[in-house]
């Protein structure tokens, strides 16, 4: 494979981590002490994290302003990364050879960035990385391709050989629909790993099957 750019998603792709995920929003409204009715969970089903946060501070009238809430929960989010998350299989020996390479990095994910460099710090791997940018920093998740878009203008690298590294469906097949190459990375977590195989450009359950 032809590369000069690499962009991961985090959850399930860099790290084992999607499993700090299963039940978050509830988690934080616990830490932060509302009580959801039944009425309340229905209306957060299907949210998108920004969204989640934009209604909770409506239906609830909270004090906190959006930045404060989002600080709050990527805070609760970092503690549970540092204790709980591993790399994937062989990640480091992979972002090794590339950046023996020379190919630029960026991780592209809807997690925040302050979270990331913290967990990636712990394991000696915030260096490889030029770019770290979240969807909630620019205000689209991945059912857009606006946090590709961005991390790929600010690595400089083209797009053509500028690959992106993700575990979910719905985002690499944004990525798949707006010109880019895709790698599409097993994890659990997805149960639709037969799309996914079909979708991307080269399909792996681990990073020692890429030859670059």
């Amino acid at each position: 494979m032809k590369i000069t750019g690499a962009i991961f998603d985090f959850d399930g792709t860099l790290f084992d981590s999607m499993h700090v995920w299963k039940g978050i929003r509830y988690k934080f409204f616990d830490r932060i002490g509302l009580v959801l009715s039944d009425e309340d969970e229905e209306a957060f089903k299907g949210l998108y994290l920004r969204e989640s946060l934009i209604l909770a501070k409506q239906r609830f009238d909270m004090k906190e302003t959006q930045e404060e809430l989002y600080a709050k929960f990527f805070d609760m989010i970092k503690e549970m990364y540092l204790a709980d998350t591993e790399p994937k299989n062989d990640i480091i020996d992979f972002l090794e050879k590339l950046k023996a390479k020379g190919v630029k990095m960026g991780i592209a994910t809807a997690t925040g960035e302050p979270a990331l460099e913290a967990v990636l710090e712990k394991y000696g791997m915030l260096h490889y990385f030029d770019v770290i940018l979240s969807t909630y920093t620019v205000g689209a998740a991945k059912t857009e391709p606006k946090v590709y878009d961005v991390v790929l203008e600010k690595l400089g690298t083209d797009k053509e050989t500028t690959w992106i590294f993700e575990d979910a469906l719905y985002a690499a097949t944004t990525a798949k629909k707006n010109g880019y190459n895709v790698v599409g990375i097993y994890d659990k977590s997805e149960e639709k790993t037969d799309e996914l195989k079909e979708l991307a450009d080269v399909y792996i359950h681990n990073y020692s099957e890429l030859d670059i």
